[in-house]
């Protein structure tokens, strides 16, 4: 399998920060946690994201811009735990992950620490869900989600489940389409046999994953913020779901196709 340059020395550099960063932050965030300080807890988990995001070596570029409307929807293809950190920094935001990241070390910690609302994807717990993404909207929050409901492999998008968007039409909210592009490490462009070294996809563990990710020099990453819509210019949710796909898949080919991207 072709590869990129990587350096031991730099990972243990890198690991040793990373670490630092946990351990200075972690306890003022836990402290702002229990208190439900809610504008001083979101800026510190911003500011977590941010912050390990440049000590694992992503370098965003922004296209577009995040849309002023509060609250907003914002909907993304998934294909890393790392869109966590890209989109984490960008702003404060509460995601919607799957229950298992919880219990996730460092990540589960952060996506606790926005606030985000943890899905069991099983019908019995939708109402719960709905009503927990719905008591954030009500506050003016910024909720991220992942319609394609698993990671892809980056270079595609998979279908979108319109169900995810279901807030969207019953509360009239305005909804951003974003393409997260993993373009190039090091420079160099990814391609069908280095794609897995950034995405998260097959039997990779998370710190294994992670720990080969701070031997890279850097990942570019290119972020489309795509025009706001809104549920009453579409037929129904499913119009809306269809339409959000299909920009971001068309955002997502065309960062790809300019960054030299092969899949």
């Amino acid at each position: 399998m072709n590869s990129f340059p990587q350096s031991p020395l730099r990972a243990i550099v890198r690991a040793v920060i990373f670490v630092a960063i946990v351990l200075v932050l972690v306890v003022p965030a836990f402290l702002l946690w229990c208190m439900t300080i809610e504008r001083p807890r979101a800026r510190i988990a911003q500011c977590f994201y941010f912050l390990l995001g440049r000590v694992t070596g992503l370098q965003i570029t922004l296209y577009g811009a995040p849309a002023k409307d509060r609250p907003l929807m914002l909907v993304a293809n998934h294909s890393s735990y790392l869109d966590i950190l890209v989109l984490g920094s960008l702003m404060p935001l509460s995601f919607t992950p799957k229950k298992e990241i919880r219990k996730w070390p460092v990540i589960g910690f952060l996506c606790v620490l926005a606030d985000s609302v943890f899905i069991e994807r099983r019908a019995a717990d939708m109402q719960r869900v709905q009503s927990e993404m719905a008591a954030r909207l009500a506050h003016g929050k910024v909720l991220a989600l992942f319609p394609e409901g698993t990671t892809g492999d980056g270079f595609h998008v998979m279908p979108f489940k319109s169900g995810f968007l279901s807030l969207a039409e019953t509360h009239d909210l305005p909804v951003q389409p974003i393409s997260i592009a993993y373009k190039s490490v090091g420079g160099i462009p990814l391609s069908a046999a280095t794609r897995d070294q950034v995405a998260w996809i097959g039997e990779a563990t998370l710190v294994g994953h992670l720990c080969r990710l701070f031997q890279f020099p850097n990942v570019q990453i290119g972020v489309t913020f795509h025009e706001v819509q809104r549920i009453a210019n579409y037929e129904d949710r499913k119009a809306l779901a269809k339409y959000c796909e299909k920009t971001i898949r068309e955002g997502l080919n065309q960062a790809l196709e300019a960054a030299g991207v092969t899949g």
